[in-house]
């Protein structure tokens, strides 16, 4: 149940980022999303569809630095009667090394110092959003975080956007080290042109969903 009420929730914040980026098209179009607007877009949106469920929820800051303070923490825990939900949002400047090993070691610190709370069939959220541009780590996102490159390969051509494989270790080796297992991943295109309402194919949300073993 509660991976399908988050399932469901993350769809409707597909919904909502369209609806985001259209009001806030030039912001969008020269930063992208900030981790704080990530974060209460899927808050809201899990309220939402949890009372929908007839479930209560409680939201709480977690932090996972020493030099983090609770409050100021875009991370959440959300926790409803089948479990809980780790929201991890991330605006990813730049989709090298860096951004996969800081996501790693956020992940693993996360696992350290909350594993008494963690319990079997909770929920880790990533929820991400990026610029493709022509630097190769960027072309390799889409597959990196799929373990695939998407079937519409040639509309991304199209416009200019070349992917390309990603090498090894992808995101759902990471996460295997971590005993997480992927249950659901999606990437949506949220920013359209205003001139003829065609998607921003540059800009890329993504998201996921892995079960805590």
């Amino acid at each position: 149940m509660l991976k399908d009420i988050v399932i469901q929730a993350l769809k409707a914040v597909q919904n909502d980022c369209l609806a985001l980026s259209k009001q806030h098209y030039p912001t969008v179009h020269n930063r992208g999303i900030s981790n704080h607007h990530l974060t209460s877009l899927v808050e809201r949106r899990l309220q939402k569809t949890a009372q929908q469920f007839g479930s209560a929820m409680t939201i709480e800051p977690i932090h996972t630095h020493k030099y983090t303070h609770a409050p100021d923490s875009v991370y959440r825990r959300i926790t409803l009667q089948y479990g809980s939900v780790w929201l991890f949002p991330y605006s990813i400047k730049t989709a090298n090394k860096v951004f996969k090993s800081h996501l790693f070691e956020t992940l693993a610190i996360w696992q350290s110092e909350f594993n008494y709370a963690i319990q079997p069939n909770d929920c880790v959220v990533l929820v991400c959003d990026h610029w493709l541009n022509r630097i190769n780590t960027s072309q390799q996102l889409i597959d990196w975080w799929h373990n695939h490159l998407p079937d519409d390969l040639s509309q991304y051509a199209e416009k200019g956007i070349h992917l390309a494989p990603s090498q090894a270790p992808k995101l759902d080796d990471l996460m295997q080290d971590l005993s997480l297992q992927p249950c659901y991943k999606t990437h949506t295109h949220p920013l359209k042109r205003e001139e003829d309402g065609s998607f921003v194919k540059r800009y890329v949300h993504l998201y996921a969903i892995f079960e805590c073993k």
